[in-house]
């Protein structure tokens, strides 16, 4: 059995969306992150830093895996089954380029911008518009490829599960915004769709 750590964030979704695709039997403890509960002692021996998602597997004879961070679970379980990657290498490169970019460059710029720009009791505009920046490079990019492409990886993949939430959250949070990359707005309205991605987007509340 594999229990979910998570709390309704962009990063926790991209773990709960992952698990609904590849049709894996889980379990779901919210971990309220407003109400501090990731700093508790027992979360840390899980997840050290406190961050969100982490997931523990039970293994047979007692023993447990533990993950903790939204791509080492994406990755490990898509390699684990063999699913939501290409098999070439060439496909596969550009897939974890792709993967790497919504794990590195897209999430933590949009966690570090609503900081900045919703949360921060002083508003620094020079760390809001070189956040501003960054997103519209990660957006620029996104379009680009997918003017040419489907899905991020050619094929649905890890690559697109570690994007889509950052690009739902910023579609309702700004709108407009995805009409203005209609390639991107194409990907983001079919993944969307998917049964699956519904379902892991409304983890940890359905």
């Amino acid at each position: 059995m594999i229990t979910l750590y998570t709390f309704a964030t962009p990063n926790g979704h991209k773990a709960s969306v992952l698990l609904e695709e590849l049709g894996l039997t889980y379990k779901v403890h919210k971990i309220d992150v407003v109400a501090g509960e990731n700093r508790h002692p027992d979360y840390l021996a899980v997840s050290p830093i406190g961050k969100v998602p982490a997931v523990v597997e039970d293994l047979p004879a007692g023993k447990k895996r533990r993950l903790f961070g939204s791509g080492a679970i994406l990755l490990h379980y898509a390699e684990r089954t063999g699913r939501l990657l290409p098999d070439g290498v060439d496909d596969r490169a550009e897939a974890m380029s792709w993967f790497q970019l919504g794990i590195s460059d897209l999430g933590p710029t949009a966690v570090d911008m609503f900081r900045f720009s919703v949360r921060a009791p002083e508003k620094i505009p020079y760390a809001i518009d070189l956040f501003k920046g960054e997103l519209v490079r990660c957006y620029t990019a996104m379009e680009a490829r997918l003017a040419e492409v489907e899905y991020l990886a050619g094929t649905y993949s890890i690559a697109d599960i570690a994007c889509y939430p950052f690009i739902a959250v910023a579609g309702l949070a700004n709108p407009g915004l995805l009409e203005r990359y209609p390639n991107m707005k194409r990907w983001h309205d079919a993944i969307a769709e998917r049964p699956a991605v519904k379902r892991g987007m409304a983890v940890p509340d359905y």
